[in-house]
């Protein structure tokens, strides 16, 4: 493989985006911790022995499944017109003529095929209901983009991606290495889930008339224009006001207050969204910026507690 070769691979992958599935898997590592130790109250339960080498299985499988959604996103989205050679995103390199649309096509399915073949080997230790929802997150992942039915066209993209980056992803990597599940992990699983939803809907706010005009009906387009805006603003800063519930609650040990030193960042971007003027172009990876900060955070606080 030529360096040229290795590098539009590297750009069909979207690997940039990668992030928004390694910190919730940092999550899911954190909790798991603090399950074994007992030391986030919400989360008491009797000792619990962790088994780790799921774990890298978890994290490589989800990055399989990332990979096949953007990969057949840009495809899907290439081949009904939402992404055309006006659109100067340099990460498009089908507009490019960077690879060929079957490359893409092809590429995108073998990920989610690797992706569910190697998820599947953590059914060894935690038996047939783990593969199974795990199959099922991975299809919800599937139809994102696809040819017969798409999630993200019918204004459901945010949904399932708050769903499925969120609660789901961080409930799996919990699963796989402490064996179970419980329903008290679901909060703690939220400003991570809003932080994830809030780089789409970034997205889909820049790209709100363009899509509108390909004929995609985004979250975004089909509120108001005004109402978009606010739920943006919602998305970045409802982490926070979480976050010092559940620590008012004692459901958080106190050290986690440390990820509010990105807050600033969240509280910019709110009031960049209404300035009719400003220049969103960047508004997606400013926000995949500030979910790795906070998430990083938040996971190492957590973590640091429970050790």
């Amino acid at each position: 493989m030529t360096s040229g070769t290795l590098r539009r691979w590297v750009l069909s992958l979207r690997a940039y985006s990668f992030t928004a599935s390694v910190m919730p898997a940092a999550l899911a590592a954190a909790l798991s911790l603090s399950l074994a130790q007992v030391s986030l109250p919400a989360l008491s339960r009797p000792l619990i022995t962790l088994v780790w080498w799921p774990f890298p299985v978890y994290v490589f499988a989800a990055l399989l499944f990332h990979a096949g959604t953007n990969v057949l996103n840009d495809y899907y989205d290439y081949r009904n017109g939402v992404d055309t050679e006006d659109n100067g995103d340099s990460t498009h390199v089908l507009t490019r003529g960077m690879v060929s649309p079957a490359f893409m096509l092809w590429s995108g399915r073998v990920y989610f095929v690797l992706g569910v073949l190697i998820g599947s080997t953590i059914g060894l230790v935690r038996g047939p209901a783990y593969v199974v929802l795990g199959i099922l997150g991975a299809t919800g992942a599937y139809f994102y983009t696809n040819a017969r039915f798409s999630f993200k066209y019918v204004a459901l993209g945010d949904v399932v991606v708050f769903l499925l980056m969120g609660p789901a992803l961080v409930a799996m990597g919990v699963w796989g290495v402490a064996g179970v599940v419980p329903a008290s992990i679901v909060p703690h699983t939220l400003p991570v889930a809003f932080l994830v939803t809030a780089i789409l809907h970034g997205n889909n706010l820049r790209d709100r008339d363009s899509d509108r005009t390909a004929g995609v009906r985004t979250l975004a387009n089909s509120m108001s224009d005004a109402a978009a805006r606010w739920f943006f603003a919602a998305l970045v800063t409802l982490p926070y006001l979480m976050l010092l519930l559940m620590v008012h609650g004692a459901a958080l040990p106190p050290i986690t207050l440390l990820t509010l030193a990105s807050a600033p960042i969240a509280f910019r971007l709110a009031q960049a969204v209404f300035d009719r003027g400003a220049d969103l172009s960047r508004l997606p990876l400013s926000c995949a910026a500030l979910h790795l900060v906070f998430s990083a955070v938040y996971a190492a606080t957590i973590a640091f507690a429970a050790l």
